[in-house]
């Protein structure tokens, strides 16, 4: 968001807004996280970004998901999208409160795992042969691509690395991969503009009063 003559946050522009409504379905940096983000304030209210036929369609597109992925009936997208946000929320709330997965929603990923059934195809890369694995179907897919997200993060992300906006009335979380590790927003044109525009206000108001 560009800041107006006064120095603090104007509204933002047509163009500014469609930039900010792309980025938001990628604001957590990782598959999973992103899908998490489905819920976000909206008014200070909880919305569910998957009830909305129009948004659910944004969102897999702006996450690049395959055709096959798309192609599933809405209901059906909206069912199993539901369902694995349920264990994306587990796992974030597992690295919020202990650093690491609990053994219930580590059971709980491995059931799914094993309920996929994937394919696998041998693809030459610059490096030579590679194994890809992909999923026979388009839930099976989807399925795989969230569950590799979340497996990879674990793997390669500390735990602390993880996080929710620090704004008070933002609940979307991002994974932090700056070299300092010092990233405290969600997006600095939303709800960083927003702190410092409340913080510019206050600094006002107590000029004024004083």
């Amino acid at each position: 968001m560009l800041p107006s003559r006064n120095g603090y946050p104007g509204n933002p522009s047509h163009q500014e807004m469609n930039i900010m409504l792309q980025t938001i379905n990628r604001i957590g940096g990782l598959l999973w996280i992103n899908l998490a983000n489905t819920v976000r304030m909206q008014e200070k209210s909880r919305t569910d970004r998957l009830l909305d036929p129009p948004s659910l369609l944004e969102w897999l597109r702006d996450n690049e998901l395959p055709d096959s992925v798309r192609e599933l009936p809405l209901e059906q997208l909206r069912k199993e999208l539901t369902a694995l946000r349920e264990l994306c929320d587990r796992v974030l709330e597992d690295l919020a409160r202990h650093g690491k997965l609990s053994e219930p929603t580590y059971d709980a990923l491995q059931v799914r795992a094993e309920k996929l059934i994937v394919g696998v195809k041998l693809t030459m890369t610059g490096e030579g042969p590679d194994l890809e694995y992909t999923g026979r179907s388009g839930s099976e897919a989807l399925s795989l691509l969230v569950l590799r997200s979340i497996a990879d993060t674990l793997r390669t992300v500390p735990a602390e690395r993880i996080r929710k906006c620090e704004h008070e009335d933002c609940i979307l979380r991002f994974a932090d991969i700056s070299k300092g590790g010092r990233r405290r927003w969600c997006s600095m044109e939303t709800c960083g503009n927003r702190h410092k525009a409340a913080e510019f206000y206050a600094k006002k108001k107590q000029q004024a009063e004083g």
